[in-house]
């Protein structure tokens, strides 16, 4: 082999090394991981897992902190990928005594990350806070009342995004009375959405375009796991408008390779049941490539179950009086460590601490 030719096959295998950086994030007992969020160590680099817990490409990544609203983050070395397991998170959701009382109430506490990779001018924008839900269990009917804190590399973002996600928020992180099986098939029922058995404790969610997501009971929980923006898009394409497919083909085009992610764990019986106060955490997450700016967007939406209890009105009022605590920063960290909420990677808290400082 002449020297030419030696230097050509380096830079071949060179180059092939670095476009198989890739990831698998895996539980103790060796299963996927999906939507882990993966950031690199320098904070220019952010990427998720997908419904096998693989990240295709690290971009060059050497160490990288790994979140997921279910297990303990991780900070590791990567080098050219490979498989990395997590640890669960010993999330301590209180007991519930069942008793005849009129109400339910459930605590819920979120926090919602926006971040691009623009690392002169990123659009960071933390929000958290508590959502007071309760259940009539006559009516079937919820109410909740909100508390925020919010903050944002510049205000008119703050602004902006308190009043474009303020009701999102507020949807997702409030307490659901119809089941996510029954949600998603009523939904997507057009396009065939099902859920079928696929193994020991696993079924896949299909529609009549593919597998979509799926549904795993592990340890008296049952997680459900779905791309969202994938249902939506198929959605459409079967039955929308041709004004509607337009549409959404020129958000996609605007936000390219987007990515709605989400996942949502419930406690269950030995026949697997639950009911709306069984919720225990969910995580939305949704990313893009802005053909705007040219940059990586990632939304994160994490949501934990804080308290709940069978009440009365008067108990119900009393359960709020209780949990109200001054909405700092520094009493929300408390808080999360106190009830033993996973926290973010290093990197996404250290553009959180940056933010907090700049108000």
């Amino acid at each position: 082999m002449n020297y030419r030719n030696y230097i050509l096959m380096l830079l071949l295998m060179m180059a092939a090394s670095v476009s198989a950086q890739k990831l698998r994030v895996v539980d103790k007992a060796g299963q996927p991981v999906p939507y882990a969020s993966i950031i690199s160590e320098n904070g220019d680099f952010i990427g998720t897992t997908d419904l096998e817990g693989t990240l295709a490409d690290l971009k060059g990544a050497d160490i990288v902190s790994i979140t997921h609203v279910a297990y303990q983050p991780k900070k590791v070395k990567v080098g050219q990928g490979g498989v990395v397991a997590l640890d669960d998170a010993d999330f301590d959701l209180p007991e519930l005594t069942v008793t005849k009382k009129p109400l339910t109430y459930v605590q819920t506490y979120y926090r919602i990350l926006y971040v691009d990779d623009d690392p002169e001018t990123p659009i960071c924008y933390y929000r958290t806070g508590f959502l007071n839900n309760s259940y009539d269990n006559k009516t079937l009917k919820t109410s909740s009342d909100e508390e925020h804190l919010s903050a944002c590399n510049t205000g008119i973002f703050k602004t902006m995004l308190n009043t474009v996600l303020g009701k999102y928020i507020k949807r997702l992180a409030g307490l659901s009375t119809e089941k996510v099986e029954n949600r998603l098939k009523k939904q997507y029922k057009a396009i065939g959405l099902k859920i079928t058995p696929n193994g020991p404790g696993k079924q896949l969610i299909t529609d009549k375009y593919g597998t979509v997501g799926m549904v795993t009971d592990k340890q008296g929980e049952r997680r459900y796991t779905f791309e969202a923006h994938k249902l939506k898009n198929h959605l459409i394409q079967t039955i929308g408008t041709d004004k509607k497919k337009a549409k959404a083909e020129k958000r996609d085009e605007e936000k390219k390779n987007r990515k709605d992610q989400d996942f949502i764990v419930y406690s269950i019986d030995d026949e697997g049941n639950y009911s709306p106060e069984d919720y225990v955490m969910s995580q939305s997450a949704t990313s893009y490539d802005s053909g705007k700016s040219g940059y990586h967007v990632n939304i994160f939406l994490q949501v934990f179950t804080t308290d709940r209890a069978y009440v009365t009105k008067a108990e119900l009022k009393q359960k709020k009086k209780e949990n109200k605590i001054k909405m700092t920063y520094r009493n929300l960290l408390d808080f999360e460590r106190s009830h033993h909420i996973p926290a973010l990677s290093e990197a996404f808290q250290k553009r959180i601490n940056e933010v907090i400082k700049a108000k």
